[in-house]
């Protein structure tokens, strides 16, 4: 059977990011020590637009700095650095990634070349990328107890609300 593009990114977002770096978060926040979980909460709005900047789309967030790095061998890179954003939510300090990958489904949307590739086939896409990346780290019990999968509705709630839902 084949996969759609939402299922495709999940395994890329799996493979290229979440599983190299998940086991090593918990040792790369030392300079955090006041850090809320030790998870990655995986922030994903259904329509699949990303903000550059998270603490510009919403003002009950402030960015604190970035993780140590872990470098990697990886695709052909010596070297490759991947680091994660430490965020204050209302005053509360989480380690926070969005998707980069999803930002493709946006410009699908937006190419000339894919006519029939509207809003709301990026906004079921992204869906599908949230419950094959479920599926995925169903099976990997470890990884899965590494991360919080938070998916809001980004035309009503702001990524803060969704956020605190998950702090407790």
């Amino acid at each position: 059977m084949p996969c759609s593009i939402g299922e495709g990114l999940a395994y890329s977002y799996y493979t290229g990011f979440l599983k190299p770096v998940l086991p090593s978060l918990a040792s790369r926040l030392s300079k955090y020590p006041l850090v809320f979980s030790k998870k990655l909460f995986i922030l994903i709005p259904t329509s699949g637009n990303l903000p550059s900047r998270l603490q510009d789309a919403d003002s009950d967030i402030v960015h604190l700095g970035q993780t140590d790095a872990l470098m990697l061998d990886r695709g052909g890179t010596a070297g490759r650095s991947y680091v994660n954003n430490v965020y204050s939510v209302k005053g509360t300090q989480l380690v926070v990634d969005m998707p980069a990958l999803l930002l493709t489904l946006r410009d699908i949307e937006m190419d000339a070349d894919f006519p029939d590739f509207t809003e709301g086939e990026a906004k079921t896409e992204v869906l599908k990328f949230v419950a094959q990346l479920e599926k995925i780290l169903l099976k990997n019990v470890e990884l899965a107890s590494m991360c919080v999968i938070v998916t809001y509705d980004d035309s009503t709630t702001k990524p803060s609300a969704a956020l605190q839902k998950f702090m407790g």
